[in-house]
């Protein structure tokens, strides 16, 4: 009988049993997600700061058509501290410590190559934001740039030498690449040369055959539909009409971020739809990852056939949840310029230099004019 108890007090409930086993998968998870989140912040933070090659905007200058940089300012009086990297208007501002400057490209193709293809492809930088993680201040900022930019960039031969520089739109600079890695560094540079060779940490291309997917790993992107395309005609989206909030599916959300009119405003009124459509994004995933940020985990690689990175996955998670956390206007900077149309019948936006200085200003660096 005192057998038959000792046998009886050693048994485990089948509830009990998988709640422990339940708990101590938790945990596991909990502790590879920590890891991986600590091995990306070690390799991200800390980088050596380098500010851009940026100089004031003198205030008779207007925009040249080759977007020339202007001449600096005097330099200051002696009384005036000399830890600063640019002076205007009489302030005076250094680059912020401790950003973290990343590039997303949106692809127009719908997959991803298997291997390189030929120097002087199809595929093109669609949209391109580049976003700056304030990691001392925790803030997030976003600037889209315009793929009818105007800019000089590589040009490379067959081989994939350089060949020479060429100005065009920034768009472009994807597709005289390789479709992969080549393409992003040279997107990569052509916006660091935009910014006055801001240093830009990393990159992540997705290629927009992935919207679909994306959109439903996060359960569908609520947006209100904007009138300028004539959705409601295409197949699927008869309920995506003018001013109608509607619950994208997969197929929508590719439609409306990707379709646009031929016409002088047709990629500026794209451009709008991607941005409510990104903020709208950016607000479900950052909810998603505060909740539980092992789930970029998952998110991640559902998608990973349709993203191209320098960054590993225990940088992007890093980045994930650093973003998630981080105090975020709710907009995105839009850089002004002069569209026009060329011969060709292609439309061609020259900036406006004082539009990206006063944009770099807010953005990347702090105020460090003295109290009088």
């Amino acid at each position: 009988m005192e057998n038959t108890n000792a046998k009886k007090r050693k048994r485990l409930s089948p509830i009990l049993l998988i709640f422990i086993i339940l708990a101590a998968l938790t945990a596991a998870l909990v502790c590879a997600a920590l890891i991986i989140w600590m091995s990306g912040r070690a390799s991200l933070s800390g980088k050596e700061a380098k500010a851009p090659m940026l100089v004031e905007v003198p205030a008779s200058a207007e925009p040249d058509e080759n977007g020339g940089i202007a001449e600096p300012t005097p330099a200051p009086t002696p009384s005036v501290p000399i830890d600063y990297d640019i002076t205007s208007g009489g302030r005076y501002y250094k680059y912020k410590d401790e950003l973290i400057n990343l590039l997303f490209i949106g692809v127009d193709s719908n997959k991803k190559p298997k291997e390189p293809l030929k120097y002087g492809n199809d595929n093109q930088a669609d949209v391109i934001i580049l976003a700056s993680l304030d990691t001392v201040n925790d803030k997030m900022s976003l600037i889209a740039v315009n793929r009818d930019t105007m800019c000089d960039m590589a040009i490379l031969d067959k081989d994939g030498n350089t060949a020479g520089v060429g100005r065009a739109q920034i768009a472009l600079s994807y597709s005289y690449g390789d479709g992969l890695n080549v393409s992003c560094e040279l997107c990569r540079e052509a916006v660091s040369a935009l910014f006055y060779g801001l240093q830009i940490d990393g990159y992540a291309a997705f290629y927009m055959g992935g919207v679909a997917d994306l959109n439903d790993a996060l359960g569908g992107i609520t947006v209100t539909i904007k009138g300028d395309y004539p959705f409601s005609n295409m197949p699927g989206c008869k309920n995506m009409k003018e001013g109608a909030e509607v619950t994208l599916t997969g197929k929508q959300a590719a439609a409306y971020i990707r379709s646009r009119q031929l016409t002088e405003t047709g990629n500026a009124e794209r451009m709008a739809r991607q941005k409510q459509y990104l903020l709208a994004m950016i607000q479900t995933a950052r909810q998603k990852v505060a909740e539980n940020p092992a789930c970029v985990l998952n998110i991640y690689s559902s998608l990973s056939k349709y993203i191209l990175s320098d960054l590993d996955v225990s940088e992007l998670t890093y980045l994930a949840t650093e973003a998630a956390g981080m105090s975020f206007s709710g907009d995105i900077y839009k850089l002004e310029g002069e569209s026009i149309v060329s011969d060709e019948d292609h439309v061609e936006l020259t900036l406006d230099k004082q539009s990206v200085f006063d944009t770099m200003i807010e953005v990347f660096y702090q105020d460090v004019t003295p109290q009088e």
